[in-house]
């Protein structure tokens, strides 16, 4: 998935952080700007218990899909219905069951819906973020899956499975250099091809997950475990409007959009962490409140919280070391007289900081559940 910050390419630099620093191998993992979920999910595989927050309810969704569930789903309800009428107990293979409905999904007939209307350019605001084909056939897919849900035809977890399948499958061909804070003007290539769901690479465990929706400040209080993972907007984009679309697709609450590129209304949604004003101020609150033996951050040196602040509040809690790493970074534009990158490289160096808290607390406290 194209995100801005997202950490795929770098979870072998904070495992080998991990490693060095000699923290826990196993014990509970927070990631409280989860995003995408790529850092949780590739611990949840390596055998920790994880908590995972983000405020953003596409987050959420693939929260509930990739750290919270932990098993393939069976549809009983689903396949035994009209639409399929399958009896589950004659599919022995545990993938079975999400392929066929994940093939179903992907041979509806398209529908002229919100998508359509909002962000295709057959639609009613010339729009280019879908081909007008994918526009429908995404417009159709959520429906139905909308439509299941109020039937009543799957449970909580199986719904979260499809639907991070879907929005995944729409970013994929959504029309954009990396946001969707814009559309291209031309087709890119991968624009034009089919919308097409995939079955998840879904995580088993036999561990309990924790997964959340809420601002990280408030959710710090209730949490406690071994090792915190900081990883914070690093600059003054907001993700509410970045990527605006699969917000949308995730809640689809068909919102009142406005301006060039449809925005949903996102003023309840904006990050405190995405503004100079506030970003010093909520951060060494979250610090302050950890309750963790470890602190592991992630930011660049490209990020609105200055290197020497993130230096001074986190030598508040323990000691700190400091890991450096060069890499290609998230870009949705090449330079021009109005855009400039600090290096023009393309590449940017990311600081992983270490704290080995002074006085950790989650021994005497545990996990406070947040209801």
């Amino acid at each position: 998935m194209k995100y801005i910050g997202n950490k795929q390419r770098l979870l072998d630099f904070i495992d080998s952080v991990i490693e060095s620093e000699n923290l826990p191998q196993q014990g509970i993992f927070i990631d409280i700007f989860t995003g995408t979920t790529n850092v949780a999910q590739h611990y949840k595989k390596k055998g920790y218990r994880i908590i995972s927050n983000d405020f953003m309810t596409y987050s959420y969704i693939f929260q509930q899909a990739y750290i919270k569930n932990n098993q393939f789903p069976k549809f009983n309800s689903l396949l035994q219905s009209k639409y399929f009428k399958i009896s589950p107990v004659l599919l022995d293979d545990k993938y079975e069951p999400l392929r066929i409905v994940v093939d179903y999904l992907n041979k509806l007939p398209g529908k002229k819906g919100f998508i359509y209307r909002h962000y295709a350019p057959a639609g009613e605001y010339k729009r280019q973020f879908f081909s007008n084909e994918n526009a429908i056939r995404i417009d159709a897919t959520r429906e139905q899956l909308h439509k299941w849900k109020e039937e009543g035809l799957f449970n909580e977890s199986e719904f979260y499975i499809l639907l991070a399948s879907l929005i995944d499958a729409a970013d994929f061909v959504a029309n954009i250099s990396g946001t969707y804070g814009a559309y291209l003007k031309i087709w890119r290539s991968m624009a034009l091809k089919p919308f097409t769901m995939l079955v998840p690479n879904l995580i088993e465990s036999n561990l309990e997950h924790q997964v959340y929706k809420d601002d990280s400040n408030k959710i710090i209080d209730n949490l406690a475990g071994d090792i915190l993972y900081i990883d914070p907007p690093y600059n003054s984009r907001q993700y509410a409007a970045n990527f605006h679309i699969l917000e949308t697709l995730a809640c689809w609450d068909e919102p009142k959009v406005y301006g060039k590129t449809g925005l949903r209304p996102y003023e309840e949604k904006k990050s405190v962490y995405s503004q100079k004003s506030k970003c010093k101020e909520f951060f060494a609150e979250l610090i302050a409140k950890a309750r963790t033996s470890y602190i592991l951050m992630s930011y660049n040196n490209e990020g609105i919280i200055p290197h020497d602040f993130i230096i001074k509040t986190l030598s508040k809690r323990g000691d700190v070391r400091v890991y450096a790493r060069d890499y290609r970074r998230f870009r949705t534009e090449r330079d021009h007289e109005n855009r400039h990158y600090k290096v023009h490289d393309d590449r940017v160096q990311e600081n992983i900081y270490v704290v080995r808290i002074k006085q950790p607390v989650h021994s005497k406290i545990g996990i406070i559940s947040v209801g």
